[in-house]
């Protein structure tokens, strides 16, 4: 009879560690890349429902600090724990999130020139400034968290 997980007869005096299964290493890295964009993106955007005055600078800073520095956070731990798929997972939250920022501080502009709004005390270059921003800080999170022997290929192995 075999002795698991080396299919053999014979007896070791030590515990080994088992190979990685690529089915594991699939799921693992599917669910870090789909829970980090999520997470990611929702803890950006939430502070700007809850202060709707976007067109005023100090509201938008206070939007950026109460989500986008958690955002940060979960995007560094998730690249260090997710490796690649982590990484990535934040990068596509990330993208999502500066489409919501474009959105956000267009409807701004476009709200005060149909004089429905005041006018917003920041200049109109940040409408493209802050999701650029954006993608470009989660670029740097993916690079520099990211631990360096996850851009090698790993030998996995498949079970028949």
């Amino acid at each position: 009879m075999a002795f698991e997980p080396l299919q053999t007869d014979e007896k070791l005096t030590a515990k080994t560690k088992p190979a990685k299964d690529m089915d594991d290493a699939m799921l693992a890295g599917c669910t870090g890349f789909v829970v980090t964009s999520l997470l990611s993106y929702a803890l950006v955007v939430w502070p700007f429902f809850v202060f709707t005055e976007s067109e005023r600078g100090q509201v938008l800073a206070l939007c950026a600090a109460l989500g986008m520095i958690p955002s940060v956070i979960l995007g560094i731990v998730a690249a260090r724990k997710f490796g690649l798929a982590g990484g990535f997972g934040y990068l596509g939250g990330a993208m999502a999130v500066a489409v919501f920022l474009y959105l956000r501080i267009q409807q701004s502009f476009l709200a005060a020139m149909a004089k429905q709004a005041p006018a917003p005390d920041y200049p109109d270059v940040l409408n493209l400034l802050v999701p650029t921003g954006w993608i470009i800080q989660a670029l740097i999170v993916l690079v520099v968290f990211v631990p360096k022997g996850e851009y090698e290929s790993e030998k996995l192995t498949s079970q028949p």
